[in-house]
């Protein structure tokens, strides 16, 4: 899935992150705890809180159980595989590399 715009709407515990997918989806990625989530509405939305509720299509366990804190980069480099997060659709392009 090719990332349109991502925001970290909070820092740490937990960090987040919001945005919407190139086809109109919104996604919500969410880290505490050491478990870093992503979820997605099932249709296009221009409202987060469909993707809050949505399906998790990548959940575990990265960091210990104290963890809440990410880097916007950390993320993207973690969910790779399930986000595609090119550095114009992010909120702070020198951080995604």
């Amino acid at each position: 899935m090719v990332v349109k715009s991502v925001v970290q709407t909070c820092f740490a515990c937990p960090s987040q992150w919001e945005g919407s997918l190139e086809d109109g989806r919104m996604f919500y990625v969410r880290f505490r705890w050491g478990y870093l989530s992503v979820r997605v509405s099932a249709e296009p939305t221009k409202n987060s809180m469909d993707a809050v509720g949505g399906s998790e299509i990548f959940g575990g366990s990265v960091e210990d159980e104290w963890a809440g804190c990410m880097s916007t980069n950390e993320m993207a480099r973690i969910v790779k595989d399930v986000l595609i997060i090119p550095a114009y659709a992010a909120e702070e392009n020198k951080e995604i590399e």
